[in-house]
This record gives C-alpha cells, sequence and structure tokens, in this order.
C-alpha cells in the first residue's frame, strides 16, 4: 500500500508541475534564455538537438509488405516481386536522440515477418520491434509469405493498355504502353486455382500470354477480353500482352509468338538462309524455313552440344565445338560440322581437350579458332586450338585464363581482339604456337552476360551485362585507340542479344533488369526492344515482346531484315518457365510513316561470290534511290554472344538505271571468308531483302 501511495504521490507531482509550467506560458512568463529553458526540462542544449537516423529495409523479404513506426512518420513499404526486393516512401528519418520508437510491420494475410537490428528482446508482438535511438540505427524487416504459399506477379508485354484482375482477388493490375504498375503481385496459397482476367483498354485488344502456362491456357487472343486459370504450386509470372495500333515507323512491331520445338539455346544462320537450333540432349535439333514458317525439319544429334561453341566456316558448314559431358563444367572433346546442303552432321577430328562455354571465331586466315571452356577435368581450359582442313593446332604459347564464352573478334591487324567480359581486354596472335598482347582496359568492369558486336570494320559496341548495367561503350581497332562511352539503353539488362540490323543499327532484345545469374525481370520494361544508332551513338526504345527473353535465349538477323528472337531457359528464372516459342520482329525501317509496309528495292541478280577488294555488279531496278549497303555475316549465337556475326559498309555506285557496282571488302582481315548478306538500302533507310554472297 506504500509503494502505491508513494506511486501516486509522485504522479501527482508531475501533474501539478505540468500544471504550472503551462500557466507560467500563458501569463507570458517565458525562459529568458535558452540556458534558462535546459535548466527547466533538465536536458542540455546539445542534447536535445541531437538527431539520429533510423533506417529500415525488408532486405531478405519474399513477399511484400509495410513498415509503420508509431510516431515519426515512417511509413516504408516493401515490395517483392519477380524475385527482386524494393522499397518506396519514408525508409529513412532522423528521430531526437533517446526517442524509443516501435515499429509495426503488415506481413500478407498469416504471412510472417524476420528481424534484425531491434534492441533485445523484440517486444511483446512477432511483428513490432521496438528500438532506442541513443545511435543512428538500421533495421531489417525480412516478410514471408505464409506456409505453402506463392507469389503470382503479372507484367506487361507489347505496347498497349488495359488491366488483370484476379480471382480470389488480389490482383489489380493496370498495364499502360505496356508496362506493369502497382497492385500487380499478390501471394496465394498453394493449391489456390486464380483466374486472371485481361481487359484491353479502348484501341488495345489482347495480343498474347505467356508464363503459368498462360501461353496455351490464356483465352482471348485478338479479341477485348481474356483469361487464364493457373494452379499455385510455384511462384509464378505471368507476361500479359496488351497490343495497341502503333506508331511502327518509329517503334516497329513484333509478330504474335509462335511454337519452336526446342528451347534454341544455340542458333545458326544458314547460307541458303534457313535457321539451325539446338539446346539441350532430348529435344533433337531442327531446321526452320522462313518462307515457310509452320514447319520444322528435324535433324539428329549426334552428340551433346548443349553449351558449345559454334560459328560459320568459310565454306558455310556450322563448326561445333565442344559440349556438355552431362556435368555441368566438364567439356567434351568431340567436334562436329552440321552442312545445310544435307541437313547432315559429320564428325571432325576431336579437339586436343575438351570445352563446355567456349567461343568459336572464324579467322581471315579461313581457319577457326576454339577457346576457353571447362575441360574434361572441370576446369578452364586455357590453351586455345585452331581448326584448319580436319584437324586442330594447340596455340601452346599462348596459355591463358579466360572466362567462358569470351567476346572474340578477328582485327584489322589479323590478330583476334578479346572484348570481354572481363575489363582487361587482349591480343591474340593464332599463327605459330600464338601468344597474348595486352589491350586497352574498358570502362565499366566485368560485363558478365552482356553483350558485344563489331557493328563496322574493326569497330565494337559493348553494352550491358553485370549486376546488370545500361551502360555501353565502343572501341575503334582501326585506330589502337582507347574504349569511350557512349549513350546508355533505358533500362539495365543481362542476358540481353546484341543483333546487327540491315541498316547498320544495333537491335538489344531481352535479358533481365535484375541482378543475380539467372533471375526474372524485375518489371516489364526489358521487354521493350532498344536500337542504338552509330551516327548518334544514342539508343531508341522500340515495341515490346510477349514473352520474356532471359538466359538460354537467342537472337539473329533473317535475309529479309527482321529479326528472330527465341528460347529462354533449361533452367527457367524463378516464376518462369522453359519457353518453346520464338517472335519476329519487323523493324521501324520496314514501315512507311503511316503503318504501312515501306516499298522495298531489291537485288534481282547478284554474284553468288565476290573477291576481296573487288567491285561486283548487283542489278536492281531502284538503282537511282540506292545510297549504300551493308555486309553482314551470317548470324550464330548463344549465351548472350553472336560469335559469327559482324558488319562492313560497303560503298555503292550507280551504274545504270537498273544497276549498281558494289565494292567489296578489301582483304580478310576486314571480312573473315565466308558467307554475308548483303543489303541495299535506299534513300529512305529502306533495304532490300538480302541476297547471300560468299567471300573469299
Amino acid at each position: 500500500m506504500t509503494r502505491r501511495r508513494s506511486r501516486h504521490v509522485i504522479a501527482s507531482a508531475i501533474v501539478a508541475s505540468l500544471v504550472a509550467v503551462m500557466l507560467l506560458h500563458a501569463c507570458g512568463d517565458q525562459p529568458t534564455g535558452p540556458g534558462e529553458a535546459a535548466a527547466k526540462d533538465g536536458m542540455s542544449s546539445a542534447a536535445k538537438s541531437a538527431k539520429r537516423i533510423l533506417t529500415v529495409s525488408g532486405t531478405g523479404s519474399t513477399a511484400s509488405g509495410t513498415l509503420v513506426s508509431d510516431r515519426g512518420g515512417l511509413t516504408c513499404n516493401v515490395t517483392y516481386s519477380a524475385g527482386k526486393v524494393t522499397t518506396t516512401g519514408k525508409c529513412s528519418k532522423e528521430f531526437n536522440d533517446g526517442w524509443v520508437l516501435t515499429i509495426v510491420a503488415t506481413p500478407p494475410a498469416g504471412g510472417t515477418v524476420a528481424w534484425s537490428g531491434c534492441d533485445s528482446p523484440v517486444t511483446d508482438s512477432p511483428l513490432s520491434c521496438q528500438v532506442t535511438m541513443t545511435s543512428s540505427r538500421s533495421v531489417t524487416a525480412a516478410f514471408a509469405p505464409p506456409a505453402n504459399s506463392f507469389q503470382l506477379t503479372v507484367l506487361g508485354g507489347a505496347n498497349g493498355s488495359g488491366t488483370v484482375t484476379s480471382s480470389p482477388a488480389g490482383i489489380a493490375c493496370s498495364i499502360s504502353g505496356g508496362t506493369a504498375g502497382s497492385d500487380c503481385g499478390e501471394v496465394f496459397v498453394s493449391g489456390t486455382s486464380v483466374t486472371l482476367t485481361a481487359t484491353a483498354a479502348p484501341g488495345s485488344f489482347v495480343k498474347a500470354w505467356s508464363g503459368g502456362g498462360c501461353d496455351q491456357a490464356g483465352t482471348g487472343s485478338g479479341s477485348g477480353n481474356g483469361s487464364c486459370v493457373l494452379s499455385m504450386s510455384q511462384a509464378q509470372s505471368v507476361v500479359v500482352s496488351f497490343e495497341a495500333e502503333a506508331d511502327e515507323a518509329r517503334i516497329g512491331r513484333w509478330a504474335s509468338p509462335f511454337s519452336w520445338p526446342v528451347v534454341a539455346i544455340h542458333a545458326s544462320l544458314l547460307p541458303n538462309g534457313t535457321v539451325l537450333s539446338y539446346g539441350r540432349m532430348g529435344h533433337a535439333p531442327v531446321v526452320w524455313d522462313p518462307t515457310a514458317p509452320a514447319s520444322f525439319l528435324t535433324v539428329g544429334e549426334p552428340a551433346d552440344f548443349f553449351c558449345s561453341g559454334n560459328a560459320i566456316l568459310a565454306d558455310g558448314r556450322v563448326l561445333v565445338a565442344g559440349g556438355h559431358s552431362g556435368t555441368d563444367n566438364f567439356g567434351i572433346r568431340t567436334v562436329y560440322l552440321f552442312d545445310a546442303a544435307t541437313n547432315g552432321w559429320t564428325r571432325s577430328a576431336d579437339m586436343q581437350n575438351g570445352r563446355w562455354y567456349p567461343t568459336n571465331t572464324a579467322l581471315p586466315s579461313g581457319e577457326m579458332l576454339a577457346i576457353s571452356g571447362g575441360d574434361t577435368a572441370g576446369v578452364r581450359n586455357v590453351i586455345p586450338e585452331v581448326w584448319q582442313a580436319g584437324s586442330w593446332r594447340a596455340l601452346t604459347s599462348a596459355s591463358r585464363s579466360v572466362p567462358y564464352y569470351p567476346m572474340m573478334f578477328a582485327a584489322p591487324d589479323g590478330r583476334v581482339f578479346m572484348a570481354g567480359p572481363d575489363r582487361a581486354t587482349a591480343y591474340l596472335t593464332t599463327s605459330g604456337a600464338g601468344g597474348w598482347a595486352a589491350g586497352p582496359s574498358s570502362l565499366f568492369g566485368s560485363r558478365d552476360y552482356g553483350s558485344a558486336v563489331m557493328y563496322d570494320g574493326g569497330k565494337i559496341l559493348l553494352v550491358g551485362g553485370g549486376s546488370p548495367t545500361a551502360s555501353a561503350e565502343v572501341i575503334d581497332l582501326n585506330t589502337g585507340g582507347a574504349w569511350r562511352s557512349v549513350g546508355p539503353m533505358s533500362v539495365a539488362r543481362r542476358q540481353l542479344n546484341a543483333t546487327l540490323l540491315a541498316d547498320g543499327t544495333v537491335l538489344a532484345t531481352g535479358g533481365t533488369n535484375s541482378p543475380g545469374f539467372n533471375t526474372a525481370p524485375t518489371d516489364s520494361r526489358v521487354l521493350a526492344a532498344e536500337r542504338w544508332d552509330p551516327a548518334t551513338e544514342q539508343w531508341t526504345s522500340l515495341a515490346g515482346m510477349a514473352h520474356n527473353r532471359l538466359y538460354h535465349s537467342t537472337a539473329l538477323l533473317l535475309p529479309d531484315g527482321r529479326v528472330l528472337s527465341m528460347g529462354s531457359g533449361q533452367p527457367a528464372a524463378t516464376g518462369l518457365s522453359d519457353d518453346y516459342t520464338a517472335e519476329i520482329f519487323t523493324p521501324p525501317y520496314l514501315y512507311n510513316a503511316d503503318g504501312t509496309l515501306a516499298s522495298r528495292p531489291t537485288i534481282t541478280s547478284a554474284p553468288s561470290s565476290v573477291s576481296y577488294g573487288s567491285g561486283f555488279p548487283v542489278a536492281t531496278p531502284e538503282a537511282a534511290t540506292i545510297v549504300r549497303a551493308t555486309w553482314i555475316r551470317l548470324s550464330s549465337v548463344t549465351h548472350a554472344f553472336n560469335q559469327n556475326q559482324r558488319m562492313n559498309r560497303l560503298s555503292v555506285t550507280v551504274t545504270g538505271p537498273s544497276s549498281v557496282m558494289v565494292s567489296a571488302p578489301s582483304g580478310p582481315n576486314l571480312a573473315p571468308p565466308g558467307h554475308y548478306m548483303l543489303f541495299l538500302i535506299d534513300s529512305h533507310g529502306v533495304p532490300s531483302v538480302a541476297r547471300i554472297i560468299q567471300i573469299g
């Protein structure tokens, strides 16, 4: 009783003191200075003015949630989507020294939160955390979904607008111009059947579904409404593509996706204009003819070509070096040649050691370089080898550990330049026993799963990759100069494909804008293609595709000037699935300003082969309008790098009303022997359909 009475007396005294202070303030009896004010509240001026910073985050979360302080106005929204955690709102704030704060967490219904950085122990509820601000503090709340629950995320593709809702409720996603906004993700209990309903905005229609099995189950393509029913057995990401009447002359257009029999991890354009593609063992390689797009020719697979090197010899055969032993990093020694004339494989001499993730590079001599890769012991193969006429020569004086799938280019001085992905570049001499010389270091740093192209003789563009980055840089090997930065992409990307276009520009497609080896994109922006113009050294955003094209996707230029994009997966990123589809992009240069297809110059005849340094005649009824020509080596691409493409810009002279004279590249250092697509380009920037011509 005495203790209670004492507490009551003390409390009464405190109340009386507060009342007295209030009366003094009301009567104008104010403190006369800071010293007197400090004396009245018992604090020094320094202590009263001290500020401490509290920062909260959702690092480690696998679900979304909110963090709110009980006073002071800290409100932080934690969003988990497609494998990435982002925060918005007020997530860092100053508080007075000595304040005691309670941070309340709100996870999804039934979800949990794990704290770090709180006072110990955590307060009465596991959903709150107490922090005493005697110093600046950082607190982490890792949100998790309910047990046996999974995240469903909706992304937007193409260029149209609409809404996507879910039943059960939770997703109310607005998609504008192909980009998804807020309320596009929700956690559902395992086994829940979720119906997604897509409703196109006026002027748009449902173009395509992808992900979560909706490629097959989605309805309404070509109409204003559609739906997809999926079962929540894992985290999933679904792309809903609304198409709108577009400014095709500015952004181009992606055609609707179509089925592809394999996940096209490797793809090569053959001298007859068909496309060879293959992936993991168990799915036979196929040959596809763009003139008969619904049919595929299945060809044999005499070895496991997964993660091999692939490039095209001077005679037009595809040389496939190494592949998969059945265990990652352990390569095989086998080498096969694919001949488009017979659609068959021929075994060549084995390499001296195995290669898994190697790069093949066509040399000015007509030989083929194979470099890097995991060998038969599962370690890096440090000895490059050169194939010539069916046998291999080891470059024993060029021992060097270089990254998997290095970005290699035959240089104007006859050596081979390693442009990436590491920042340290180098020149490789391939004659005799070989040797290395240092090159200029690139600017950004490691561009793991970035891409590179030789966009003119000796000129290289290096773009993307890393963690990821949007940055790009160029180098001119003709002058021996250094790397220099050019305009960045609008979206950071890794695992993208960079493809030379018929008009001399460069197209970047696909990839992910999330860090990590194989992580789903954080949002829809990465679905839009981007084009780089060497004249301005800037990027322009173009139309968006309908499918995510990430790890193990490929893209290549077709002879008609369109771009074929294929594959993705094996393994697929979290929330996605292996992609057995392809999409074709029609670039802006094939459209008139009103969106109709442009009239194209035609090539009615051209030689099947030419010599270096010569002029050769090309017949075209539009001769008077032809202003330039591009000379693009056939593609052979895998793992974000096209091992065969390169380009030269050729001069053109009009020689008559229906003929022009084109100047061939001056020598093999600028255009190694092999097959190239010749495009004639008119004064409006419209390219012809290419003629495939052999040189050397």
